[in-house]
Parts: structure tokens; sequence; C-alpha cells
């Protein structure tokens, strides 16, 4: 009974904000096919649960949809029984098929005398409940409740379904571990990635080497913080959370990362390295030159201990053994890697690192187990039997379904939970955008594939990396509600999808979320940020992105509360203001704050003149010898008015600035990936080359006036971003206005 109450927070999750009688049915993901019928299934103390085997695995999914109902209305029904020939009215029968077609597939038949679920094994039951309890109110007003009628007939797209964390950044307990499980679990993901193993901490018990945990999990301080941090999971908690996410139909991936991100384990055992040490556990992000020693036998032998323990707690078919941003430079100096690579007849460092993986599958195919690495274990050449997980961009994945090996896509620009969510007030992350509605349009299976090499396409992952995640509700924040988009990419047919849809049944599950405790964001009602420009006849208007949601602001540059002003109809501001707006859900959880600054300008003769290009640089272009694909006039900066496309392009954007006030400024210019600013015809600022997010200044005297200015930027791929700002004679440090761009 104690893992029955155990699985009652998960299963008593979903509930109807709308009257029963309008039988709004918000399932996420969303089923194969639904159609709604007319009536509804009421449950009272005549429901019985019947199940047609009497199974171990049936009568614990029938008794857990008896403990949602007792802690959802108090009704006390009867355990799951066999069923019977004769079944009265008002049953849930759940049923397995032996001919079911699809192995995670249900039928979930709603009748007003009956609810009938059919499947042909545990985890479409389960997944089955789930929807049903989708439907269910949240509270009950008495002992008997409703559901409405409807037929779903619903099966996965793909087979791996997967959501990662990290714990090796940051640690987290494994109650909260526990917790992240049973979300997934509420939007049918199969696989949890689990980063156990870093540069940063050692977070794994393997009893053979208790000095991993003793000392590599734990490092003096964080990015300069002066505070000791660390932590580890023993195989007890260990055991207990693969049995947890097991009850949920969830299979637990365990990532050991080689021959890379290992510091924490050079630490503990610097005999395993190319230098020998002395060395410390990771206090910085970042990538670290040492790595395990690919000519030192010992370092296979240790890490084969550690396997052999790893696969003794996890019994996942894949091993992900990490294979990613692993630098060469200790190899090219070691003797050991040197002699290695000699004696094996190989050709460099890169084939080194593919002798390494293979050498590491080699020994896991022999216990059974499969790797999977991230899509530098390309690099080299593939191990025989490898998986790749996809991660920087999708040509990884595309090589490897035309190796014909199995791929998990989960490129950075569509699947990195610890990118920004919005472009204004969010927490800290590492950098990027990447909006609930662009996960929602990722499409896994790449174009470039053939029909018979997109079967190698096993599905797609979100990856939850928690460098800038302190907390637990930090880390839902960036997961939530993410995660609700990415289950239907990984289960629901492509042509089905419809973002305006999700959206509206999504209006019910922030609700579910906010009742459930998990931290989330709440979407904002603009996108937009920064500037807004003041034109003639011109209103601002806000899209609503919660229905039932509202929508409140001030234009006095104070926070919005519950008792601002409530946005009702497009707004007509006349003078320049500092508009701040929230939206804030029927719960009570609110968006962040967007704040907008409104600029009066004169469409005649303020803007820049731009010329947009396409094409694949590594830095600046020589813009005179290239002809753009389009040109124009734009009156702010910033890179949505020149609308490009996502990766590969660049502009040229030039005018005049207005001073209003001589003296010494200071321009800001910030750039993913390069830039450079010109000022009275000469350059000021290069911020050139392929890189993220960086800020380069520069102090410059300017006489009152005009000054003919240029911003030059490309952007090569992955995030993309342009801000210039100035400070300077009164002003505090802010983006430039577009009241101050002039084309003449």
């Amino acid at each position: 009974m104690k893992k029955v109450f155990s699985l009652i927070f998960l299963l008593i999750f979903t509930f109807t904000i709308y009257a029963q009688t309008k039988q709004i049915i918000s399932i996420i993901p969303k089923p194969v096919k639904l159609e709604a019928a007319k009536g509804v299934f009421e449950f009272n103390s005549r429901t019985k649960i019947m199940v047609n085997e009497q199974t171990a695995e049936l009568q614990r999914l029938g008794d857990l949809i008896a403990s949602a109902i007792h802690n959802l209305s108090g009704l006390d029904l009867s355990p799951a029984s066999k069923m019977t020939p004769d079944i009265n009215n008002n049953t849930i029968l759940i049923q397995l098929q032996n001919n079911f077609t699809h192995e995670e597939g249900y039928s979930l038949e709603i009748k007003p005398d009956k609810i009938t679920i059919t499947a042909g094994s545990g985890p479409g039951v389960f997944y089955a409940i789930q929807s049903l309890l989708q439907l269910m109110p949240l509270k009950s007003t008495g002992k008997n409740f409703t559901v409405p009628c409807a037929l779903i007939e619903d099966y996965p797209r793909f087979k791996w379904r997967g959501v990662h964390l990290d714990v090796c950044r940051h640690f987290f307990p494994a109650e909260f571990v526990k917790k992240y499980i049973d979300v997934l679990a509420m939007y049918k993901i199969n696989k949890f990635h689990w980063h156990l193993t870093e540069d940063q901490g050692w977070r794994i018990e393997i009893k053979k080497y208790p000095e991993l945990t003793e000392i590599g999990a734990w490092r003096k301080e964080t990015m300069g913080d002066g505070k000791p941090y660390g932590g580890f999971y023993t195989q007890d908690q260990i055991k207990e959370i693969v049995e947890y996410a097991k009850e949920r139909f969830i299979t637990v991936v365990p990532e050991i990362e080689m021959p890379g991100h290992a510091l924490a384990a050079l630490t503990t055992y610097p005999e395993l390295s190319c230098t020998g040490g002395p060395f410390e556990v990771g206090t910085k992000w970042g990538v670290y030159e040492d790595v395990y020693c690919a000519g030192n036998d010992k370092v296979f032998n240790f890490l084969e201990d550690v396997l052999t323990e790893v696969i003794s707690l996890f019994p996942s078919e894949y091993i992900h053994i990490g294979g990613d941003e692993c630098p060469k430079d200790r190899w090219k100096d070691c003797p050991k890697c040197q002699l290695r690579i000699k004696s094996e007849n190989l050709h460099d460092e890169f084939h080194l690192q593919s002798y390494f993986v293979q050498r590491i599958e080699k020994f896991l195919n022999s216990k059974g187990r499969k790797i999977i690495g991230w899509d530098e274990i390309l690099e080299g050449g593939l191990a025989p039997n490898a998986a790749v997980m996809s991660w920087r961009g999708i040509d990884g994945g595309i090589a490897a379904a035309k190796a014909r090996h199995n791929v998990v896509m989960s490129p950075g620009t569509h699947c990195y939970f610890d990118h920004y969510q919005g472009l204004n007030n969010e927490p800290k992350a590492i950098g990027g955008y990447t909006s609930l509605e662009k996960i929602y349009s990722y499409e896994p299976v790449p174009g470039a594939l053939t029909e018979d090499e997109s079967k190698f396409i096993m599905g797609a992952q979100a990856n939850v990396w928690t460098e800038y995640m302190e907390t637990t509700d930090h880390v839902e924040y960036m997961l939530l509600p993410r995660l609700c988009a990415l289950s239907e990419v990984v289960w629901s047919p492509q042509e089905s999808k419809d973002f305006v849809n999700f959206s509206r049944r999504m209006v019910k599950h922030y609700e579910i979320l906010s009742q459930k405790n998990y931290n989330f964001r709440v979407p904002t009602p603009i996108d937009e940020t920064g500037e807004y420009l003041l034109m003639k006849g011109k209103t601002i208007e806000f899209t609503k992105p919660v229905e039932n949601s509202g929508i409140y602001y001030t234009l006095d540059g104070t926070e919005p509360t519950p008792k601002s002003k409530l946005y009702t109809v497009p707004l007509k501001v006349l003078k320049p203001s500092l508009l701040k707006a929230k939206t804030i859900l029927t719960s009570g959880r609110s968006s962040p704050t967007v704040s907008m600054y409104l600029s009066a300008v004169d469409t005649t003769v303020n803007g820049l003149f731009y010329r947009y290009y396409e094409g694949n640089w590594s830095a600046l272009p020589d813009f005179n010898s290239l002809a753009p694909m389009r040109s124009g006039k734009v009156y702010k900066l910033a890179l949505s008015e020149f609308k490009p496309r996502e990766d590969c392009f660049a502009i040229m954007a030039y005018g005049f600035i207005n001073i209003s006030k001589a003296g010494k400024y200071t321009f800001y210019l910030n750039s993913d990936d390069g830039s450079k600013l010109f000022l009275d015809n000469r350059e000021l600022i290069d911020n050139d080359g392929a890189h993220g997010n960086i800020e380069v200044s520069a102090g410059i005297d300017l006489s009152s006036g005009k000054h003919p200015i240029t911003i030059l930027y490309f952007e090569k791929d992955g995030s993309q971003n342009l801000k210039l700002q100035y400070e300077g004679m009164g002003i505090s440090k802010t983006p430039v206005p577009a009241s101050v761009f002039f084309v003449k």
C-alpha cells in the first residue's frame, strides 16, 4: 500500500476549470484521435473498478484510480476486482488485449454507464489513466462528480520521449528527483536522462571507489562565491528512484561522462590523467583541458569497475557515456596517448577518442547494454552499435541516421531548457532564447533523411543543464511549461500540431501545475520588449496568452499588481512613457513583468536604412562586395525588425544619431555572433567573430547634433542577439532609443 499512496500525487493532478456541461477536453499531449460524445459518466458510491486479468500490475493500476477518486471526493471504492460476465452499470473496466496494435497505445471509451480502458501493456494502461484523470475536476462539490463522454484512441509517435536533468553543476535532493519524475509521467515522458558525473561534481556512490563521493562530490566554491558545495546519491537512493520511475513507466538512463568532463574523478584519482595532477573539483563552468588518459589501461579498468556498479543499479537498455567537449591538448602532449595512437594505428587524437568510446562500448555490449553519447562520438568513427544524441544542431543526427545508427534529436536551438524563455525580466540563464512556441514548432525528423533513414530517429529529448539553476524552484520554472510543448512534439502526430489549440488546452494545465505546487513560467502579454514606437494612429495591443487571465499594466514605470489598470481594449498612448505589464492567472500566479519604452518617432525623418544579406560566415563579410537580398528602413535597432532567417545572415544598418548635449559618451555593443560600430565614419567598437553573447564598450567625445552611424552584424548559427546601448551627459546606460536615429 505504501507504493500505492506514493503515486497518489501523480494521479490526482488533473481537473477542468470549466463547467462540466461545456465538455472542454484539454488533454496534453494531444491524442491521436479524440471524439467528444454526449453525456457524462458519474463517479459515485456504486462505481466499480474491474480488470480482465488479475495481475499485480493491473491491480496496482486499478487501485491507483481508486486512490485518486478517494482523494478527490472522499469516495471509497473497492479495490479492483476480476471482471465478471454480468458487468453492472457504472463500471471502470481495465483490459489488456494481446493483439493491441501499439505497444504503448491505448483506447479510452467513456460512456454514461461505463469507462473502458484497453491496451496491450502496462504503459498503455498508465497513459490511458493520465488522459482519464485530465478530464476530472480538481475539486468535487460533493461525493459525486462527472467526466465528459468521449472516445480516445492514442499512441506515441516516438519511442524515445526524453527529459534530462544535470545534478552536477547544482545538486538536488532525491525527493525533488521524484517530484521531477512525477511531472514527466504526467505528460507521458518515458526516458529520464540523469546526468550524474561532471567536472564540478561526482554524484553517484561507487562502493569500490568510495573516494569518488568522499572527495569528488565536493567543490570548494562555485564561481568564486567562497562557499563549499556538493552532495551525492547513495546506491540505496538510486535504487529507490529507479523503482519509483519504473512504476511510472519511465526508464532512467544514467550518464557517466568520459573521456572529458572528468575533473571530479581526476581530483580523486589524479593517476588517471595524462599529467598526474594535482587537481581540484571544478569551481567554474566551462570545459577543462584535463581528461582521462586514453593511453593508460588503468583508466579503462577503473571505468569498467564503475560501469559494472552502474549497470547493476540501472536496468536501462542504454548507458550514456557523454563523449562531448573533450579537448585533445593533453593527449597531444602525453607519451602514453601518443604510444596508443601509434600501437593502434590511429590517425590522430580524434581517432583516439573513437578508440576510447569503442573500447567502452565493447565492454558494455558484453554486459548486454548499449551506449549512447553526444554527437562528438561521431568524430574519428562511430562505435559499431552506438546511438547518437544530436545536440550541436541536427547534422550529427543526420549523419548517424544515414549510417543506420539510432538517434535521439536534442538540438540546442529547440531542446535546451537552460535557455531564456522570454526576452525581459527572466531569471539568469546561460543564454539563448527558446520560447514555448519555438519548442512546439520543433520537428525531430530532419527533412534531409529518406523515409527509410527516418526510422532511425528514436525520438527527441529536452536537456536541463543547471549552471544557473541553484534551486528546485528555478529548475521547475525552466522546465515548465516547456515540457508540455515537448510532450506534444514527441507524442502527437506531426499533422495535428496547432499552437493556438495547444495554448487553449494549456489554460487548464497552468492551473494543474499551480495546484500541484510546481513553479512555472506564466506567458507574458507580449513577447516584444525594449522599445515601442508611438506613431500617428497606432495603438498598443496585447494578446491575452491565457484565457480567463487578466493583463494588468502601468504607464508610470511602477510594478503592475491586481490593483493596476486592467487591459480591456487597445491602448492609445500620446506621450513617451515606460509601460509595464504582466499576466495574472485566476490562481494568482503571474508572469514576469514586461517593460517597454514608448518612444515618439516621426516616420518622415526618424529611422535607419538597412541592407540584409544571407550567407555562411565566421566573421563579418566585406559588405561592399555583396549584393543585398533586400534593403529598406527600420525605426529601431532590433533583430526582429529586419525579419531575418534563423541562421547565416548579415545586416548593415546606417544613418545618423542625434546627440542633444555635447560631451563624453560610452557605447555598449552586445552581440551573438559578431558586430562592429562605426561613429563619425570611424570604427569605434570591434565585436567581430563567431561567438556567444559578448558585450564590448568604448568611449567617445561627441558634439551636439547629428553624427553618421553604421552598425554591422552577422549571425552564423545557434543563438542570435544584437543590442546597442549608451550612457553619458545625464543619460544612464540604456538602449539607444529610436527617437535619436535619423535617416538624414
